[in-house]
């Protein structure tokens, strides 16, 4: 992607990391695992030299990793990214739109919500089998989605609220969480009590 100013000008380099991806407030500073902070992470999703310009979901560019980076058998490299995409997408984009808001109301001239996701939890739920008596889904949780080794030494997450199972409940949960979101796509009333 390449980006100019009004004049012409390649800004580029000031809008974009060389993945294309788009630069927001977290600390890109080129850094060993071993100096991975939870504090690296982007908490308004904010472009620091154009204030104007947000990016959520897959558009903002992850400082680096979510866990140290490893090698395949064969070479290729394996550096797992963050979930940018559902429960956590939906909650930067929420926060990023109430700051957004606030902002062109004249509440304030910078954002005034935050979600960093190295403080933020995510659920996922994932069908394993169908059947209303005999289908399976696996249910996790993890917070917090960034690890935090400073605050969770070993494993960087909370073991109360990092947990999977896998079974019927799952499955009935997946059912009712599809028939939930369809309802709040669809703007049906009460769907603001719907959570992300």
């Amino acid at each position: 992607l390449k980006a100019f100013d009004k004049d012409g000008n390649d800004i580029t380099d000031k809008v974009f990391m060389p993945n294309g991806f788009m630069k927001v407030d977290g600390d890109y500073t080129p850094k060993p695992f071993e100096e991975w902070k939870a504090s690296d992470w982007p908490k308004y999703y904010q472009n620091p030299d154009f204030p104007n310009m947000f990016a959520v979901g897959i558009a903002f560019a992850p400082p680096h990793p979510i866990s140290k980076p490893a090698k395949s058998v064969n070479g290729t490299p394996i550096t797992p990214a963050p979930p940018r995409t559902g429960m956590p997408s939906g909650i930067i984009g929420k926060t990023v739109a109430q700051s957004v808001v606030d902002m062109i109301k004249g509440k304030s001239n910078k954002p005034t919500h935050h979600a960093s996701m190295a403080e933020m939890g995510a659920a996922c739920v994932a069908s394993t089998g169908k059947g209303i008596f005999d289908g399976t889904a696996v249910a996790l949780t993890v917070y917090p989605v960034v690890p935090d080794y400073d605050k969770y030494p070993g494993t960087g997450r909370d073991p109360e609220y990092t947990f999977g199972e896998i079974g019927l409940a799952g499955h009935w949960i997946k059912q009712i969480l599809h028939h939930m979101f369809i309802y709040k796509a669809q703007l049906k009333p009460g769907w603001t009590l719907i959570p992300e």
